[in-house]
């Protein structure tokens, strides 16, 4: 990177941290800073920047004190940099986006006229979580006029040298039922190679309005609808991905020569340098 300038130097540096596969920034972090090997004031800012815009797109979670469920860190729920909300415990938190550690926890007072009906949503999707994703954790936020709920699961096995990512967002709009979501996954296959998957689709469904005398029911049938959508999803990326095994990449293969075996190489380069020898000779 000589030549460049610092701020040259940090938007390559950030376009790798952002890049980072599920699993793998503190990796990507750690390497950054021996490549660039300056413990400059503008860089560490410059990073820190990063790696929060990486903690809240990636909906990084964390854990709060006392408290065994998992925090998404989400634009949702951010107050300002460094400082968020949980709408679960309704407990606010500053979190150190390097280490992930959290500090000042205080209460976090919620909106009363749109608390009922969030709590609800979030309770019928909670369960849907519980159900559906191994190490799942959700969130779900009254965001003005709407309730936005947010999801994400990780599978990491990096002793296999892969990792994974589900995200998706959901966005209700109560008075008209409507229904926007998007779902994201990545996953990152790194055994002698470097194979990345980056799948997005964005989905909408329209439901029925929400019920005020029984905010449950409305509840259970955006969790209803959001679990319907969510499993035509996989199945339609399973059935691409066994499609792309049994078909694609047969046709990408090379094909044998006519004695149907795999040609050693070593042996042709052994018979080249013979045949060179017995010239010379």
């Amino acid at each position: 990177m000589e030549g460049l300038s610092v701020e040259e130097r940090l938007k390559i540096a950030n376009s790798f941290l952002l890049d980072s596969p599920p699993g793998e920034v503190n990796d990507v972090y750690s390497d950054i800073k021996v490549l660039l090997n300056n413990n400059n004031a503008a860089y560490q800012e410059g990073l820190l920047d990063a790696l929060r815009q990486y903690n809240i797109e990636q909906y990084v979670t964390v854990t709060l004190p006392e408290q065994e469920s998992m925090v998404i860190l989400s634009k949702y729920g951010q107050i300002e940099n460094d400082r968020f909300f949980d709408p679960k415990s309704h407990q606010a938190f500053t979190v150190d986006h390097i280490s992930q550690d959290v500090t000042e926890v205080e209460p976090h007072t919620p909106d009363e006229t749109t608390e009922p009906l969030r709590s609800a949503v979030e309770t019928a999707i909670s369960e849907y979580v519980a159900d559906h994703y191994p190490k799942g954790a959700s969130a779900t936020y009254s965001t003005g006029e709407t309730i936005t709920i947010a999801i994400v699961d990780n599978k990491y096995n990096p002793s296999n040298l892969w990792n994974g990512r589900w995200r998706s967002t959901w966005v209700i709009s109560p008075e008209s039922g409507e229904i926007k979501g998007t779902i994201k996954v990545n996953v990152h296959y790194y055994e002698e190679g470097n194979v990345q998957l980056n799948s997005t689709k964005d989905i909408e469904i329209t439901s029925s309005p929400v019920n005020s005398e029984d905010l449950a029911a409305s509840a259970a049938a955006y969790s209803k609808s959001i679990c319907k959508a969510e499993n035509e999803f996989q199945t339609a990326l399973n059935e691409s991905y066994i499609e792309l095994s049994e078909n694609t990449f047969k046709g990408l293969r090379r094909a044998l020569p006519l004695t149907r075996h795999k040609i050693d190489w070593d042996k042709i380069s052994n018979y080249k340098i013979g045949q060179e020898l017995a010239n010379k000779s």
